[in-house]
């Protein structure tokens, strides 16, 4: 199970429908009319409701709750066998988004939010050097943690080396690749690789990509945060695939 905080973030789950969600939490008292409108939403979807103390929410988290908390169920890890499976049942089509080495758990709440909101098959992250999927991802996150399965790996190079033999074309996204993004092609299988906040893709992770391409800018001094340039290079590989 997993909590989630925050009006709107509260409000994104209960959007995608009553499956998984085992209650939500109201502040007691006079509520505003947005919390108003949450309570109507909840007990339309005949969720358990419980009216509880502001302090009460305090003792839950050390995040915002804005008067409000929602408990569901969480989608567990995954591993690289199960990928896989996956992988070769779906056939072509397949996007994939993998995370090398995200650690702001904020950042990568955003990217599972992204990876949800674009029909993201999974997200890959490796087991160490990597955000915990805690309270503030979860939040940031706003319903996509439970939507879009997680596949942790030991080894992300031995991963995407085993996803290229069963057919996904691997692109890392790299500040100084020569290949714009919107001309690198992301239909068919493939696996975008974002690298991590402040080192990019590691080497070895670069050695398993067979394209390496730049999200094209105005101002290359400043660049995307990794959260940022996630959603973009999703929305292109949408666009691509729309487009084909």
């Amino acid at each position: 199970m997993h909590r989630i905080f925050g009006i709107n973030s509260v409000s994104a789950r209960l959007a995608l429908g009553a499956a998984g969600i085992r209650r939500i939490w109201i502040r007691e008292g006079r509520l505003s009319g947005r919390l108003e409108a949450l309570l109507r939403e909840a007990d339309s979807l005949s969720i358990a409701i419980e009216r509880v103390t502001v302090e009460a929410l305090d003792k839950m988290t050390s995040v915002t709750h804005q008067g409000v908390a929602l408990e569901a169920e969480t989608l567990a890890s995954r591993d690289e066998k199960w990928l896989i499976r996956q992988v070769t049942d779906q056939g072509d089509d397949v996007l994939l988004l993998v995370l090398d080495g995200v650690t702001d758990p904020r950042n990568l709440g955003a990217c599972l939010r992204s990876a949800a909101s674009m029909g993201v098959m999974a997200v890959v992250l490796p087991k160490d050097n990597s955000a915990p999927v805690n309270e503030a991802a979860i939040k940031t996150a706003a319903g996509g943690a439970s939507i879009v399965p997680l596949v942790s790996v030991t080894n992300l190079a031995r991963c995407l080396a085993g996803l290229k033999k069963a057919g996904i074309w691997i692109v890392g996204t790299l500040l100084e690749a020569e290949a714009r993004l919107d001309e690198t092609p992301l239909t068919g299988s493939v696996a975008i690789v974002m690298g991590s906040e402040g080192r990019g893709l590691r080497q070895n992770t670069i050695k398993q990509c067979d394209f390496l391409a730049r999200i094209p800018m105005v101002n290359e001094a400043l660049g995307f945060n990794v959260s940022v340039a996630t959603g973009i290079c999703l929305y292109e590989a949408d666009r691509q695939r729309r487009m084909a």
